[in-house]
């Protein structure tokens, strides 16, 4: 039996009870408990789509490092009158204000393993000790400085001094302009580097 405004409504049992809309709510009776009680049908649960992830990772992409430029005439001659060999690219920097310091005299060297390599058991132990090795440095115009590679401990920094400032003045160095890379060579066993320069386009 269904109440409808007051009114008893008795439904055909012989026929399947439709669902029944009210003021726009959809209503089914319930079988299974007397009186035939009114319910809303139950909302078909909807299933969000899964989300698929990529198979492609996203990686970060870095520039490859520019090889070194080539060494210019004068200094190539000059290793070669020294018979150099075992030339060694060992890195690039661009000048800092400390480096054409005058006060300071020397030339902060990036720390990486290839300088490290260059070095023999003893150059290493000199180096470390605070001490130093005695070297000899080309600039790009073919002249020859003596130096010092050596580690400031305090600071935990590679530098070459004694010297360095007579390269800065001669080959007019600036700060913040100067791209400076280093190579490293061998002269009759003694350790040897090679300056080139490359000014930066303002």
């Amino acid at each position: 039996m269904i109440t409808l405004f007051g009114v008893k409504m008795q439904p055909n049992q012989n026929e399947e009870v439709k669902i029944i809309r009210l003021f726009g709510v959809e209503m089914a009776p319930n079988k299974k408990e007397e009186g035939m009680k009114m319910e809303p049908p139950k909302e078909q649960e909807t299933k969000r789509p899964e989300r698929r992830r990529s198979a492609i990772k996203k990686t970060r992409t870095s520039s490859p490092p520019l090889p070194p430029a080539p060494l210019p005439s004068p200094l190539l001659q000059t290793i070669h009158d020294m018979e150099g060999k075992d030339q060694v690219f060992i890195t690039r920097k661009i000048l800092e204000w400390s480096d054409t310091d005058a006060g300071q005299n020397r030339f902060f060297i990036p720390k990486n393993e290839v300088l490290w390599e260059v070095l023999s058991e003893e150059e290493r132990r000199q180096v470390e000790g605070g001490g130093g090795v005695e070297v000899m440095v080309v600039d790009p115009k073919g002249g020859k400085h003596d130096m010092r590679l050596k580690k400031w401990v305090s600071l935990n920094m590679i530098v070459l001094n004694s010297g360095w400032r007579k390269l800065v003045e001669g080959n007019d160095l600036k700060a913040e302009l100067d791209c400076v890379e280093l190579w490293s060579f061998r002269a009759d066993s003694k350790l040897c580097f090679a300056l080139n320069v490359k000014r930066q386009v303002q």
